[in-house]
């Protein structure tokens, strides 16, 4: 009789930071290692996620790459402690085990045994109630201490902690002095835009401890919400809280807020925490919200037409302000259109760039300055002499790029699955599923071609045919562009050949100028437009069948 080849096991372990300590890594892979050896199983590898929470699948690098492991079917047997540790959502929970076994990987538990499909139920059915008493222990926690006058959370700009007092408070002079600074200029008419470049200029430091102030921490929300410093009513004395709750997109894993209704607010008096007097916080009120109901009233006149978001433009991400080098944001929109500005100058008033662009031109700019600069030999050659100066400034650039791509894949991966399980539960039409699943696809793709390029970063000489391939990517990229730039693996392939746009400072209603600078890496070959997984290899990879569902309208 032919003897039966040993199993393989991924160990996988978790903890969350309000909960357990960092120890606990180690404590749990030690207590599945031991749990293997006496099942005569074999270690072949060990994922761990550290600090991350069990509520959700999203940013759980560990977890994620262990599927990825899984799915290439590098072992046979998954070992956790206990189900929790994997996921305490009923719906990830159950999405995991039944990956797993259409892989046909089994999943042990140390404190529970074998999973099955009942006791997977059960134990997603827990770990939600478990999360939600959770979250109203600490709610009801929270409300004691601040009808005691204790304030949760983070601390306030103002503000300094108590020692051995937690939620106590008490008022710091210094900081306190610079909020009357900005509540009086405010109340005199000075912008916020101003009082930022005032305390930048005298080198105050920000609440964070920066350098330069961004206005918007002053009015962040706008006049209606009456958020951000100017509308912290703590400064008078009269804490507020209960006032919004924090939501989780299921699908992206984007957090966001949503207000409470007014009778769910806690409102309890502290005068000892008072900085700013009733009468200059009425005057500063006065100012905003006169100033905001003229903002609102002008906008409303407005007739918007729709436009592409602005984290989905072109050229999102790339550009930069040809004067200090920093970063330029998609801000400002008027009648449907989009505007570009350096963020330095819009937000904190620390670059002369004040000069906003229109996007549509920008981007014909920006193409045109591609197909002429980026195809030029001589061009590619003083590129090249730059790449071999630079090179130990690219290595740390690219590295940290490369750890943002990866982390974003893992995102797509997620979102993959979840537009799998909405094919086979959800009421949504299959149709507009599959058209979300391959624009994903496409965006996964692409960026799985620029982690391979960001790792290209030794390339130093070049060979006549690898210059011509290069410009003939350029070329082809271009065209493609013309007839249809909207499409997200054109944003893909745009993105893995072009690393930076800087838009240069010029007069007033004076042609744009710009520099575009090609993605170095891709010169040693890239892939423009990578092979896509076809829906239905999506769907079978998942473990759902081709008939599944998938043909319904």
């Amino acid at each position: 009789m032919k003897p039966t080849s040993q199993k393989t096991a991924a160990l996988y372990a978790r903890f969350s930071s309000d909960l357990q300590k960092d120890r606990s890594i180690d404590d749990q892979l030690a207590l599945c290692a031991t749990f293997a050896k006496r099942e005569g199983i074999k270690v072949a590898t060990k994922f761990s996620d550290r600090a991350k929470s069990g509520s959700t699948l999203f940013d759980r690098d560990g977890l994620l790459e262990l599927m990825t492991a899984a799915k290439r079917r590098e072992f046979n047997v998954v070992i956790v402690e206990s189900l929790d540790r994997l996921s305490r959502d009923q719906e990830d929970l159950a999405g995991l085990f039944k990956r797993l076994k259409h892989y046909e990987i089994d999943l042990q538990t140390v404190n529970e045994g074998i999973a099955t499909d009942i006791h997977v139920g059960l134990r997603g059915i827990m770990g939600s109630l478990f999360l939600k008493d959770l979250a109203a222990k600490i709610k009801r926690g929270q409300g004691g201490r601040v009808l005691e006058g204790n304030v949760p959370g983070v601390v306030t700009y103002g503000y300094d902690r108590v020692l051995g007092k937690p939620g106590e408070r008490v008022i710091n002079q210094d900081h306190a002095k610079i909020i009357r600074r900005i509540f009086t200029e405010y109340a005199n008419g000075t912008s916020p835009r101003q009082i930022a470049a005032k305390l930048t200029r005298d080198r105050i430091p920000t609440p964070n401890g920066g350098t330069e102030w961004n206005h918007q921490c002053f009015v962040s929300g706008g006049g209606i919400k009456k958020g951000g410093m100017l509308g912290n009513r703590l400064y008078i004395g009269e804490l507020i809280w209960n006032k919004h709750l924090t939501v989780r997109d299921p699908d992206t894993g984007s957090a966001s807020r949503r207000a409470r209704p007014q009778s769910d607010h806690i409102t309890v008096a502290v005068p000892n925490l008072r900085i700013i007097d009733q009468k200059l916080w009425d005057a500063a009120q006065a100012v905003r919200a006169g100033r905001s109901f003229a903002r609102v009233g002008a906008r409303d006149t407005i007739v918007r037409r729709p436009v592409i978001a602005r984290s989905q433009h072109l050229l999102a991400g790339l550009l930069r302000c040809g004067v200090c080098n920093g970063p330029m944001i998609i801000s400002k929109m008027s009648g449907g259109k989009q505007y570009s500005v350096c963020s330095a100058a819009h937000q904190r008033s620390t670059c002369a760039h004040r000069k906003t662009y229109i996007m549509d031109t920008l981007k014909d700019v920006v193409l045109g300055g591609m197909r002429d600069k980026l195809t030029n030999p001589e061009s590619i050659k003083e590129m090249m002499k730059a790449r071999v100066i630079e090179f130990a400034r690219l290595v740390k650039e690219s590295s940290g790029e490369r750890l943002a791509v990866e982390r974003q894949i893992n995102r797509l991966n997620v979102q993959i699955n979840r537009l799998v399980d909405a094919i086979e539960n959800s009421n949504r039409p299959v149709k507009e599923i599959m058209a979300s699943m391959e624009a994903k696809e496409a965006e996964r793709v692409g960026l799985v071609e620029r982690v391979k390029l960001l790792g290209a970063t030794n390339a130093v000489t070049l060979h006549p045919t690898v210059v011509a391939h290069y410009r003939d990517n350029i070329e082809e990229l271009y065209q493609t562009m013309i007839k249809c730039f909207d499409l997200p693996k054109v944003r893909a392939a745009f993105h893995n050949l072009i690393e930076r746009v800087v838009v240069h400072p010029t007069e007033y209603r004076a042609p744009y100028e710009v520099s575009v600078y090609g993605r170095l890496s891709a010169i040693m070959g890239v892939d423009l437009f990578p092979t896509m997984r076809s829906n239905k290899e999506i769907l079978a990879e998942e473990g759902l069948s081709c008939g599944d569902n998938v043909n319904q309208g």
